[in-house]
């Protein structure tokens, strides 16, 4: 059974969270109010899946994410936030955070998230994906022909691996790749396409192929 930390500085919260994730069959082993607590329990524990906001206490934002995803990687970390997703989502996704869930959609979605987390994949809502999806497409509108066209046989695989929702490891098995193959093949690809992050990246793929 997949064992779960959850960080938040909300009681209510804290609790919803648990009753939701002990339902969907998920063990929660520690629940933290504090950053620090959460620092501590991640260490001791080492859970398959931090659960965390982004304010709590004195620690605010991105700065939250990026202690967190330090003291948990390379295992999965989930940031539920009250803060508006499409200013946050791609940041977050972009740190390397596995998903990011809005409070208020938490009932519905805290749980596919987390689960997609543990399998190895990035989890957004259907906002932030078409949000991402969206400015995309209008980047690929923009460029050039010729630089679509320059992407090679490999990396057009790539894409419609991506386009599959497939992550970096079950790409790199269809391909018979090395996981760092694949890792190079995606951010040559970005590189072409002037794309920022992995989540726009995964967008362009969806609207491209």
């Amino acid at each position: 059974m997949a064992t779960v930390l959850l960080i938040d500085d909300h009681d209510i919260v804290r609790f919803g969270i648990d009753t939701l994730m002990r339902a969907a069959g998920l063990h929660v082993v520690a629940s933290a109010q504090s950053l620090a607590a959460g620092l501590a329990a991640m260490a001791e524990l080492r859970p398959d899946l931090v659960v965390t906001d982004m304010g709590i206490g004195d620690s605010h934002g991105l700065d939250t994410v990026r202690r967190v995803l330090a003291a948990q990687s390379p295992r999965p970390v989930l940031v539920v936030s009250m803060q508006d997703e499409l200013l946050y989502a791609e940041p977050v996704l972009a740190l390397g955070a596995a998903g990011y869930v809005m409070k208020e959609t938490a009932h519905a979605n805290v749980v596919p998230a987390a689960r997609a987390a543990l399998a190895g994949s990035k989890w957004a809502s259907a906002a932030v994906v078409a949000h991402l999806a969206a400015r995309a497409a209008r980047r690929r509108d923009a460029l050039p022909s010729a630089t679509q066209d320059h992407l090679t046989t490999r990396e057009l695989q790539i894409l419609e691996q991506l386009k599959s929702g497939k992550t970096t490891k079950e790409i790199a098995t269809a391909l018979h790749l090395s996981v760092r193959t694949v890792d190079s093949h995606r951010a040559n690809i970005k590189q072409k396409l002037e794309l920022r992050t992995g989540a726009e990246l995964i967008a362009f793929a969806s609207s491209r192929l």
